[in-house]
């Protein structure tokens, strides 16, 4: 009886701990797919003589409801003989029919940079939880003379 007992123990023993290590298992693949998610990798476009560059996409929840933020780190390599300025404030997010202006009170970007400089900095945007997809437009005075497709990332 002894024998049985020590036996049937075991064996709840090892299905016990072999369920465990299949559920850590299937959490570690499921953290690498959200990884690869978040890292979009985006063409880099030139635009009078600017080459431009996004960046990392993250998004964080809003203190308003159903918003999250999203802040787009971008750089700027300026490839003209002369001075020129970027600011966040040039670029927009469409999505649908809808378009979201850069958020005023965000840390944005926004200088003059001289000839063989580069400019680094993020873009912060306010949109309502459901945007998922869009298109980062460059558009300085209204222009639009470049863009991006973008995921939104899950807010963590």
């Amino acid at each position: 009886m002894k024998k049985v007992l020590i036996a049937g123990i075991t064996a709840l023993t090892l299905v016990f701990v072999g369920a465990c290590g299949n559920t850590a298992d299937n959490s570690d693949k499921k953290e690498t797919k959200t990884t690869e998610t978040a890292k979009q990798e985006f063409k880099t476009k030139t635009v009078n003589n600017i080459d431009m560059k996004i960046g990392e996409i993250k998004t964080t929840e809003s203190t308003k409801k159903d918003k999250n933020m999203v802040s787009i780190a971008m750089s700027f390599l300026n490839n003209d003989n002369t001075t020129v300025g970027v600011g966040a404030g040039d670029f927009k997010i469409k999505s649908g029919d809808k378009t979201y202006e850069v958020f005023p009170q965000g840390n944005n970007f926004g200088d003059e940079f001289k000839p063989n400089e580069k400019l680094e900095g993020k873009a912060f945007f306010e949109l309502p939880t459901s945007v998922k997809k869009g298109t980062l437009v460059y558009a300085p005075m209204g222009k639009e003379q470049a863009s991006w497709s973008i995921t939104i990332p899950e807010a963590k």
